[in-house]
């Protein structure tokens, strides 16, 4: 005959099975360790999750690096704001020095991007060691981490030394053109002539020595002897 509940002997198979299984586990509730399995399920679960986002497969999402000047950058790092810099240099010729300096800031969505290049080498290990001394100084505090680089695809132009320009020639002076003299105004001629001044004679004169000329003497009247006197 055929019931539909099971027969005496599953189920009396089955909860001897269970008993020898509670008795192998320390008498304890099978309920007790599918328990405690649920839980280390999910929390391998979690684990899982978390791996996979630190690890990142290269499809999430970067901030676009915008540039900033040296004045900006060194104070971001002055005041804290800086997490990390990702500093490129030359596979084949290190010795160059930092080439680009990009900036990721403990905001998680900012990233500012340095001058890049050989012309631009000083400013690059400028900010490079403000951030050596800020950790130095900060001991104990927020570190800023130093992730360097070595592409092998580094554009020419990064490399390229900087071409000072020449120096512009100066234009010649212009010369200013010489000014007229105005004509000078005729004077015009005095109506009535001047007379001319009336010169008076000089006496002559005689060298030393030279006798003066006798003085002639003045004729004496005759007397006419018939006429009658006075």
């Amino acid at each position: 005959m055929q019931g539909g509940g099971e027969r005496p002997e599953q189920s009396a198979a089955g909860g001897g099975r269970r008993q020898r299984l509670e008795r192998l586990l320390g008498d304890r509730s099978l309920s007790v360790y599918g328990v405690l399995l649920a839980g280390a399920a999910v929390l391998a679960v979690l684990l899982g999750i978390v791996w996979a986002t630190g690890r990142g497969d290269g499809t999430a999402e970067t901030p676009t690096c915008l540039d900033v000047d040296l004045a900006d950058a060194n104070e971001a790092v002055g005041n804290g704001l800086v997490e990390q810099l990702r500093i490129v240099t030359d596979q084949e010729q290190p010795e160059r020095g930092a080439l680009a300096v990009e900036m990721r800031l403990n905001d998680g969505a900012t990233c500012w991007q340095l001058p890049q290049g050989v012309a631009n080498h000083d400013a690059l290990n400028q900010i490079i060691g403000v951030a050596a001394v800020y950790n130095e100084v900060r001991a104990g505090e927020q570190r800023i981490g130093f992730r360097w680089e070595q592409p092998s695809n580094i554009p020419a132009a990064l490399l390229a030394t900087a071409t000072p320009s020449p120096t512009a020639t100066p234009l010649p002076t212009r010369t200013p053109l010489p000014v007229a003299t105005p004509a000078p105004t005729a004077t015009p001629f005095p109506a009535t002539a001047t007379p001319l001044p009336t010169v008076t004679p000089r006496p002559p004169t005689f060298p030393i020595g030279v006798a003066s000329p006798p003085a002639i003497a003045a004729p004496v009247p005759e007397v006419d002897a018939a006429s009658p006197g006075p």
